[in-house]
């Protein structure tokens, strides 16, 4: 069996390569770097079933990772399309911006981006609130970039932190960290980022105040002309638009049956109930708090919502509701052939490998395994463009090493989170994202390259400090 550095060389060449220079869909690439990675592995079997042991290998990873994250992944998919069609997304972000005000709304969009993110996902986000910074801008003509920005850099924190999205997803649980772990650590240092994410807003804003943009960019885009105060204050609209007490249940199920399941295993010691007179309401409590279940209600409430307000008949919310299950399907399909991937050098002797390298670091190996994560994460992005492929590569290569508390002094969540900071990092040509803020927002592409590639990098490395940082002062090694 070859070396397994030379292994992890090669697959990961494997996988950027057919995205970068053969474009194959992220999928393709990782079920061919998985198969490659799994030859390495060498077989246990003797004759012909020798020659389909790697497969066999290949196809239990995928199969195991698929039943794992596919319905969680299908439920999310569910909760952001209903949430777009009802109206309950407009919903949240109109009560953001009351609360704190037109002097403010830099924050409010970054807030609202951050929100809906996690379920409504990166793109749809961005459609979403494009509208009104499109608004604002043509009303004032000033800080075009800071609203953009802060849409798009809160959308991103969201996206790369914090389940159900599928990179942090996938993250978790490659790295075997509870979803409701992932989204406490993913929700604690994108809030601790806002701060530094509106300051590189106004600072790339105020280096290019005023921006190049494409003929019709604003004057004819797609608000119609809508002012600030129209859309936050009220239209005619707003009788076909849930309330915010309803509105907000699709996302707030689910995020406190979880938070409730964490609590209620924190109340056992030794496998035995802390509270056994309240034993029955705990099980409940844990059984709806299962990440399943509670973005199954999540997507329930979501749906019901979306009839209601709609007055859709069934044929009308499955019609409704079928791009959400494509593009699920999609999705499970990368992040399945992800999880092969990572079990894959897992199985080629990866993790004992990289910690015979490290061990030399003593006390501060696990700071430089923090940074070694956002670099590897770092360059398979800007190689390649997917913050989602990028995680999902860089997990597989950290999950091999088996790291916990006493490797590495804190909390392997922080490990985790830093591996979707560095899918932050950059933002080009060849990154969806970067296609969408350009494009959509008519800004030209060499002002987006100087804005937000440079203010991605930024946001970054701000992460990066942001974790090194709370992972010495609270490592939370006795959560």
């Amino acid at each position: 069996m070859p070396d397994p550095l030379m292994t992890l060389f090669v697959g990961t060449v494997t996988v950027v390569g057919c995205i970068v220079i053969l474009r194959a869909n992220p999928f393709l690439a990782l079920i061919a770097g998985a198969l490659l990675v799994s030859f390495c592995c060498g077989v246990e079997e003797v004759g012909a079933a020798a020659w389909t042991e790697p497969v066999h290998r290949v196809l239990d990873a995928f199969g195991i990772m698929a039943g794992k994250i596919g319905l969680l992944l299908v439920m999310g998919s569910i909760i952001g399309r209903c949430m777009a069609e009802s109206g309950a997304a407009d919903r949240l972000v109109r009560q953001i911006c009351r609360l704190v005000g037109r002097k403010r709304l830099a924050g409010a969009l970054m807030g609202s981006g951050f929100l809906l993110s996690i379920p409504v996902f990166y793109d749809a986000t961005f459609y979403l609130l494009l509208p009104l910074a499109k608004s604002i801008y043509r009303i004032t003509q000033k800080n075009y970039i800071l609203y953009l920005l802060a849409i798009g850099f809160g959308a991103t924190l969201s996206h790369t932190l914090v389940p159900p999205t599928p990179g942090p997803l996938i993250v978790a649980e490659t790295m075997k960290i509870s979803v409701g772990t992932m989204i406490l650590f993913g929700v604690i240092v994108g809030s601790c980022m806002i701060p530094f994410a509106l300051a590189i807003a106004a600072l790339m804003n105020w280096f290019m105040p005023h921006p190049k943009l494409l003929p019709g960019a604003v004057e004819n885009g797609a608000d119609d002309g809508i002012s600030f105060d129209e859309f936050v204050f009220g239209t005619g609209n707003d009788t076909v638009i849930p309330s915010f007490g309803v509105a907000v249940l699709p996302v707030a199920v689910p995020a406190l049956l979880i938070a409730c399941r964490s609590i209620v295993g924190a109340m056992m010691e030794n496998g035995r109930l802390l509270f056994a007179e309240h034993a029955t309401l705990i099980h409940l409590l844990s059984l709806l708090g299962e990440p399943t279940v509670a973005l199954s209600l999540g997507a329930v409430i979501a749906v019901a919502t979306l009839a209601a307000v709609r007055r859709l008949s069934f044929r009308d919310v499955e019609t409704a509701l079928e791009p959400a299950l494509v593009s699920a399907g999609m999705i499970i399909l990368i992040t399945s052939a992800g999880g092969a991937f990572g079990a894959m050098l897992r199985e080629s002797g990866i993790g004992p490998r990289l910690q015979e390298l490290t061990g030399a670091c003593g006390s501060a190996s696990g700071v430089f395994l923090l940074i070694l994560a956002f670099a590897t994460s770092a360059m398979i992005k800007t190689a390649q463009g997917s913050s989602t492929t990028a995680m999902i590569t860089a997990s597989g290569i950290f999950s091999a090493m088996n790291l916990g508390v006493n490797e590495l002094g804190f909390h392997p969540g922080y490990l985790a989170v830093t591996i979707g900071i560095g899918s932050c990092v950059t933002g080009w040509m060849n990154d969806s994202g970067f296609c969408i803020f350009s494009r959509m927002s008519g800004v030209r592409e060499v002002d987006a390259l100087k804005t937000w590639t440079v203010g991605l990098a930024l946001l970054g490395a701000s992460g990066l400090l942001v974790v090194l940082v709370l992972s010495q002062l609270f490592p939370m090694t006795n959560l």
